[in-house]
């Protein structure tokens, strides 16, 4: 390191173009292990490999069970072979994110994702083939007392290799989160946090510059409303839509596990919804900032998220043998107690599945919004909400500003649980006593809020001209 490098600055990764040290050569392009020199073909084919993991293993377990039905120790015998092969691709994506060094891309997160979705794929489908065979509940009582079945032991063997595959699978996020800038930094922001909590404002004359914007209004608008990783999480839920439509129709189902996976079906883009809205708190955008962009995104993605995560599905289900099987096992499985009622068209449940999907997409942004980017801003950057809402943010209003957007950020969670504790709530209940209090403090808050704001351009005697806000 030389003498004028800041002491903070990481080397950078080499280029593909420069020379590599010999440890990096030959890392295997397809296993999933990351390396300090991946190229964007190298990372390519690892997210070609979690696909087609993603889409091999469900497909294969569940050829075996339509199969070998009949023979069902074979069938959980070869079941067990392929959550072998599962639990050793994880093992393999886990160990490089353990071995790599190199601050992640969002890329990355494929091939854990993938191999932890295809866990709790193969073994949904196990244990709907053990339900169909009626072991799936007394193969471990059998083998408690010494009696068990040909199929108990690989049956449970499955079960035990799948569960093992995705709890792997799972380690290794964590593994590669904790090599993030922020995950790295946040002792420090702890403990800057700390110090700053009762004393926000800045002793220099200007404020703290905000981050660049990473987003604006000249960039397409998928750009925009969707992070990297929510593009990529809105693959996987449009794949797992698709998945589920194939084995809700084809495959016999008991009520529960019918009615479940109904539901999972139209919920599967949510997780991309509200990835794209959390992600705001580090995709600041240029004309909207921080949590205008996340409420915008929270109104935005979940209606190009309901239509894209659900196509492929819908389309499956105007194919005749699918649409016909999908109707039947509703009507046999679900019934009224699904999403639509039994007489109603069953392609009603595409069309209230995508409204279920885009209402649970804005209540979750909505809540991120509220519960958790809001007060994170108001936390580690008040200074970032101050501008963002016309505020003043010279030395001498500073302080005031930062302690009316703290107080904000209560006050809208508190107009929430004022409206939970209000809802059917009688006179004289404790909820009702409760909800009072809740109204009265709201009063107090948004009184000290209006006293405290000191927006752009006031003009007081003890305080600078205006022209301080522009420092």
């Amino acid at each position: 390191m030389s003498a004028n490098q800041p002491p903070d600055r990481e080397p950078r990764a080499p280029s593909a173009l420069g020379s590599r040290s010999g440890s990096d050569v030959g890392t295997g392009a397809g296993t999933g292990v990351p390396s300090e020199a991946a190229t964007g073909p190298v990372m390519l084919q690892r997210i070609v490999v979690a696909a087609l993991v993603l889409l091999v293993v469900p497909l294969l377990t569940f050829a075996i069970a339509v199969v070998l039905g009949d023979e069902t120790a074979l069938a959980f015998a070869l079941i067990c072979v392929v959550h072998v092969l599962l639990l050793a691709y994880a093992g393999v994506v886990t160990v490089g994110q353990w071995r790599a060094r190199t601050p992640p891309r969002p890329a990355e997160a494929v091939p854990p994702l993938a191999a932890l979705l295809a866990a709790l794929a193969t073994l949904g489908l196990a244990q709907v083939l053990a339900d169909a065979e009626g072991i799936r509940t007394s193969a471990v009582p059998r083998l408690r007392h010494g009696i068990p079945l040909p199929e108990d032991v690989p049956f449970v063997l499955s079960v035990l290799l799948a569960a093992l595959a995705a709890l792997v699978a799972i380690a290794a996020l964590p593994l590669m989160m904790r090599r993030t800038r922020a995950v790295r930094a946040l002792p420090g922001r702890i403990g800057e946090a700390a110090w700053k909590l009762g004393d926000t404002a800045d002793d220099a004359d200007s404020p703290r510059t905000p981050r660049p914007p990473v987003t604006s209004a000249k960039d397409p608008l998928p750009r925009r409303l969707l992070s990297p990783a929510s593009r990529v999480l809105l693959v996987l839920g449009s794949v797992a839509a698709l998945a589920g439509t194939l084995v809700f129709a084809l495959a016999e189902l008991p009520l529960p596990t019918a009615e479940a996976l109904s539901y999972a079906i139209v919920l599967c883009p949510a997780p991309a919804m509200l990835w794209a809205v959390l992600s705001s708190l580090w995709r600041r955008d240029a004309e909207l900032g921080i949590l205008m962009a996340a409420l915008y995104r929270t109104m935005a993605v979940p209606v190009l998220g309901a239509v894209v995560g659900l196509l492929p599905a819908f389309l499956a289900f105007l194919v005749p043998p699918v649409g016909n099987g999908f109707a039947e096992q509703y009507r046999a499985a679900v019934g009224d107690s699904g999403i639509v009622p039994e007489d109603s068209p069953l392609v009603m449940f595409f069309v209230l599945g995508a409204l279920l999907s885009l209402l649970v997409g804005m209540l979750g942004g909505l809540a991120l919004s509220i519960a958790v980017i809001m007060p994170l801003l108001t936390l580690f950057r008040p200074e970032q909400l101050v501008g963002e809402n016309g505020l003043s943010t010279n030395r001498a209003d500073r302080r005031r500003n930062v302690a009316a957007m703290r107080l904000m950020s209560l006050l809208v969670i508190l107009i929430f649980v004022f409206a939970v504790l209000i809802a059917d709530a009688d006179a004289g209940e404790p909820r009702f006593t409760w909800a009072m209090v809740t109204l009265a403090v709201l009063v107090v808050l948004t009184a000290a809020i209006v006293r405290l704001q000191r927006k752009k351009g006031d003009r007081r005697p003890d305080s600078p001209s205006s022209e301080d806000d522009s420092r």
